[in-house]
């Protein structure tokens, strides 16, 4: 079990942890990571199947811009990473409709945000406002679905005030482009454990935080292993729990008790923030079976050759992707915010959106259905959701949540990035922050 003389406890061997680890232990700090899973990467959860093409991403797939924290891992790592399409089509009762003139008008309606002013409201609240007629209706409701989709969000509960935050910040890397990395995300998630284990740190997997006793200068975990109960100790800790985590009551599965407990300021930033859910399927074909259909389209038939994303209102699971460039005969479906809570008969649901968005029988799609595959993240009781948002009026709540315990907790991961929450390279940017924060202590 961990050395008693440790610098630094990592709570969390997803991104934002090994970020942390990593920094920390090139400026040669003595750091153990302690992940209750029996994997790294946290939400980042890459399947390798030897009969599958590409790699199988359960958790985070797509590279949102070009962030520096993610393009340095790769520039140094030499992994190869791709453009993903941006090809976004758009099916109205089963007709295709022109996307150009569609995401002009979100554009447009996204961009009218910034006019609400400095006062907050919800995102329904502001689309609610909106003149209401039958094609404005249209572009509202995809607005809907796109917010709700992707910020796993309720668009009666997220903060207006942050999606304009969110959107300038992605607007300063590009965050309109896509990338995949071919090897699968678990490749940069490898990347910075092998870095960080080169400088000493120590691992410990399937090692679950049940109690984390702390005062000034004084941390020790009381942790469950296969062995039993242990304790790991340190001067200073990083603790990356997502938020479905540390919102766990204390009686529940997976809750990690603090003693003391969190005072009431650092609590209520917790609790004002939410942990967003998703629905994710992979579908694997025996082959691209969907790039020999059409559809219909401005009085004509488009042909699917081509098929990247496509969208439809009308289904319950809403969004589907191919890999395109790379021409995989893999599908993923995908459905976040309110639709995404209910998660009964999945497969069933996930089938009749396909075949209907398709136009074809749902016997279709079976008979060229290899495999499936899903991760349910609300109920992994290791993270309670897919990844956070901030609702009305709780803006401040993510920098509360981010500032240090005594100097002697520090806290990362997504819910705490104030630039780029629910990401990857947000959660890369708050381990970074949270090492820095403990380097410049020891200066």
């Amino acid at each position: 079990m961990p050395h008693q003389d440790l610098d630094v406890l990592v709570i969390g061997a997803g991104a934002a942890g090994l970020a942390a680890a990593r920094d920390l232990s090139v400026a040669g700090l003595k750091v153990e990571v302690l992940e209750a899973a029996g994997r790294l990467g946290g939400r980042v959860y890459t399947l390798h199947e030897a009969l599958s093409p590409v790699p199988i991403e359960l958790g985070a797939e797509f590279i949102h811009g070009r962030p520096r924290e993610l393009f340095e891992i790769l520039e140094a790592s030499g992994l190869l990473f791709c453009d993903s399409t941006d090809r976004h089509w758009h099916l109205r009762r089963g007709e295709l409709i022109k996307s150009g003139e569609f995401w002009q008008k979100l554009e447009q309606l996204m961009a009218d945000m910034k006019k609400v002013g400095p006062a907050d409201c919800s995102f329904q609240d502001y689309i609610n406002s909106l003149p209401d007629d039958k094609e404005s209706r249209e572009t509202k409701s995809i607005a809907c679905l796109f917010v709700e989709g992707f910020h796993a969000t309720r668009a009666d509960r997220i903060s207006v005030q942050a999606l304009l935050k969110l959107n300038a910040a992605a607007d300063t890397i590009d965050g309109d482009k896509q990338f995949h990395i071919l090897s699968g995300y678990d490749s940069v998630v490898e990347w910075l454990w092998q870095q960080a284990k080169r400088h000493g740190t120590r691992l410990q997997l399937n090692t679950i935080v049940k109690e984390i006793g702390w005062k000034t200068n004084r941390v020790e975990a009381i942790c469950l292993t296969k062995d039993g109960v242990q304790q790991a100790a340190a001067t200073r800790a990083v603790i990356t729990l997502p938020l479905g985590v540390l919102q766990t009551p204390c009686e529940e599965a997976g809750a990690v008790l603090f003693d003391p407990l969190l005072p009431s300021d650092k609590k209520e930033a917790v609790n004002s923030l939410a942990m967003g859910h998703v629905l994710k399927i992979i579908f694997r074909f025996r082959e691209r079976f969907w790039e020999k259909l059409t559809l219909p389209h401005d009085g004509t038939r488009k042909p699917l050759w081509e098929l990247g994303f496509i969208h439809s209102a009308d289904h319950q699971f809403p969004t589907w992707w191919t890999r395109l460039p790379v021409r995989a005969p893999i599908i993923v479906g995908w459905v976040g915010g309110p639709q995404a809570e209910r998660g009964d008969n999945m497969l069933d649901s996930a089938t009749d959106s396909l075949a209907s968005i398709l136009s074809v029988t749902k016997a279709t799609v079976l008979q060229n259905l290899e495999q499936s595959y899903f991760h349910d993240w609300t109920s992994d009781v290791f993270t309670r959701g897919a990844y956070s948002y901030v609702p009305v009026n709780c803006v401040e709540a993510q920098a509360s949540l981010s500032r240090p315990l005594a100097n002697t907790l520090f806290f990362a991961g997504e819910a705490t990035s104030q630039d780029h929450i629910g990401t990857v390279h947000g959660a890369l940017a708050s381990g970074h922050r949270a090492a820095n924060e403990i380097l410049e202590l020891m200066n």
